[in-house]
């Protein structure tokens, strides 16, 4: 550390620190300048994800299909009566069609642009600390990339 001077670093290198959070995802200061703090909070995260699309969407098709009533009405199953275990069952057994119908086929593709969102989710997150994002750069903020 002795090897290295303030001006060398702010020349050649960005420092970053890191501090992953409760109720943020992460808050960076990059540089030596205290002011370039950097958040990602949980909601971005989820939207950079898709997943606050995704759970509309099924919420919606929940209620149009009824699952919703379906599913607020499973018995629990942690219970070490046998009656009870037995009525959870039993209502399981009811309405293990509908609910096979419903979380059949064709939910994968959904699912699979979910799962696509989270692989993507950290390179975005990634590229928010290095380069930046509409949200720090005041020149990409209501800008689209235009057609050629």
């Amino acid at each position: 550390l002795d090897d290295f001077d303030l001006e060398e670093i702010n020349a050649d290198y960005l420092p970053i620190a890191i501090d992953p959070g409760r109720k943020s995802v992460f808050t960076a200061v990059t540089g030596s300048d205290l002011r370039k703090v950097k958040r990602c909070s949980i909601k971005e995260y989820y939207h950079l994800t898709g997943s606050t699309k995704y759970s509309a969407k099924l919420q919606r098709l929940k209620d149009q299909h009824n699952i919703t009533d379906i599913e607020s009405r499973i018995p629990s199953n942690k219970t070490s009566s046998l009656a009870q275990y037995q009525a959870y069952t039993e209502y399981i057994f009811n309405n293990l069609d509908a609910l096979f119908n419903f979380y059949g086929h064709h939910t994968s593709r959904d699912r699979f642009f979910l799962y696509q969102g989270r692989q993507r989710a950290p390179e975005s997150l990634i590229n928010m600390l290095l380069h930046g994002t509409s949200k720090y750069n005041r020149r990409k903020r209501n800008k689209k990339k235009k057609k050629k």
